[in-house]
């Protein structure tokens, strides 16, 4: 694909899933360790679908990301945190982000889902991404594996974060999440948002509703002032 294809396919509004999607893959993946795998132009891997989907989440409902915030101060190990976590959650609310940014997504079986297989072919037919998966006993995929090659790396690092105006958003919302939730598996990420009844009691097929009241609770508890 040309570079102005490219360009094309990740500044389009119908293509933002696919700049999302790979930037989740690049800032959540770890390096690869494994000869073989370094030898076939392998450069990072990254486990499991759920863990996509449940921090995808994350970054399209900036409501539940900041009452994640929140709740993260009833830790004493956060507690050094209190000031960035305030001033982050009041930018997201300044900035109206609970309304702009807001991408919905449906309730599935397993909470928030999308289905992200034409996504992940438009990368492997691009040479972005070699994927993996098994299939256990009943015939369903499983263990599902993505490894980020050389040429996604480059392109990632060298073009769209750098000249891609649109994905510096992504980039920062990332690494945010990345630094507070980032240890995360994609099981403990579903148990955490499953405790939201909003999120719980959403009928199957359905979009899942904000929280943006709850969090403007929270901030006042929290904080002693309003947001």
């Amino acid at each position: 694909m040309t570079d102005e294809r490219l360009t094309e396919y990740f500044t389009s509004r119908k293509y933002r899933d696919k700049l999302r999607i790979l930037l989740i893959l690049y800032f959540f993946s770890s390096k690869v360790e494994k000869e073989e795998e370094l030898n076939a132009g392998y450069n990072r891997v990254f486990k499991s679908e759920v863990r996509i989907q449940k921090i995808d989440f994350l970054i399209r409902y900036p409501d539940y990301l900041s009452f994640e915030l929140l709740l993260l101060l009833e830790n004493p190990d956060f507690h050094e945190n209190r000031t960035e976590i305030k001033q982050i959650v009041r930018n997201i609310f300044n900035t109206q982000e609970p309304e702009l940014r807001r991408n919905d997504m449906l309730r599935y079986f397993f909470g928030a889902y999308e289905d992200i297989d034409d996504i992940i072919a438009f990368f492997v037919s691009n040479g972005f991404v070699v994927y993996r998966s098994s299939k256990n006993v009943d015939g369903r995929v499983v263990d599902k594996i993505y490894y980020l090659t050389n040429l996604a790396i480059t392109r990632i690092e060298n073009e769209i974060l750098i000249s891609l105006e649109k994905a510096r958003w992504y980039k920062d919302r990332c690494q945010l999440i990345k630094k507070f939730f980032g240890n995360l598996s994609g099981s403990e990420l579903k148990i955490r948002q499953y405790q939201y009844e909003e999120y719980r009691n959403t009928p199957i097929n359905e979009y899942i509703k904000g929280i943006k009241n709850k969090v403007k609770d929270m901030f006042l508890d929290t904080f002693e002032e309003e947001l």
